[in-house]
């Protein structure tokens, strides 16, 4: 049983939040749908026999809806923990189906600490990027301030020089506009780690290290 259970979530690798529902005529054959069920329940609460069965039927095979329905149950059970529930729920998986009833408590409040988690690093992250996208665009403006000052020291025309004038100045104020967009930036960035901060302090362990 260790081995097809293995085998199943080797099929599942990778596909845990969305779910691996489609099926190919050498999998249909050699499927342990008790370990099927075991898996997706596991993976992302999410029951996929219905498309499984579908996709094996044109194929020629059919379905264990008990074996997978077994598995699907004992699945839900390590699902529904809350360390899984709160890492699930870091990770962005959506879940919209049902826990044991003596699960529920805990597993909903774990998932809801883990949404939270979340929304706030993704909040850091977004602001992070936009930094490091600001920055980067802020040094490639000071490399064209230079090459523009080289070229006006070498200009040899009026028309030259107005031309580099006006680059320069446009550039300039690019910089300006870029600047107060960064601060911004960074206002977001330090007020977003501070709420992870808060939640780690808030949730710290509780339901799993993060």
């Amino acid at each position: 049983m260790k081995r097809t259970i293995l085998a199943a979530a080797a099929l599942c690798l990778g596909l845990a939040l969305g779910g691996c529902e489609t099926m190919s005529a050498e999998e249909c054959a050699a499927a342990d749908w008790r370990a099927l069920g075991f898996n997706d329940a596991a993976g992302s609460g999410a029951n996929e026999f219905r498309d499984r069965a579908e996709s094996c039927a044109e194929k020629g095979y059919a379905a264990d809806g008990a074996a997978y329905a077994a598995g699907f149950a004992q699945g839900m059970h390590q699902f529904c923990q809350p360390p899984n529930a709160f890492q699930f729920a870091r990770r962005g998986g959506s879940f919209s189906g049902s826990c044991p009833a003596e699960l529920q408590y805990a597993f909903y409040a774990a998932y809801a600490d883990g949404q939270r988690v979340r929304d706030a690093e993704s909040e850091l992250s977004i602001a992070r990027n936009e930094i490091y996208t600001l920055q980067s665009r802020r040094n490639d403006i000071d490399r064209d301030l230079r090459d523009r000052d080289r070229d006006l020291a070498e200009a040899t025309t009026d028309e030259e020089r107005a031309r580099l004038r006006g680059e320069i100045d446009s550039l300039r104020r690019e910089r300006r506009d870029l600047n107060d967009d960064l601060g911004a930036a960074e206002q977001r960035a330090y007020y977003a780690q501070r709420r992870v901060d808060d939640l780690r302090y808030e949730i710290g362990d509780r339901w799993a290290p993060w």
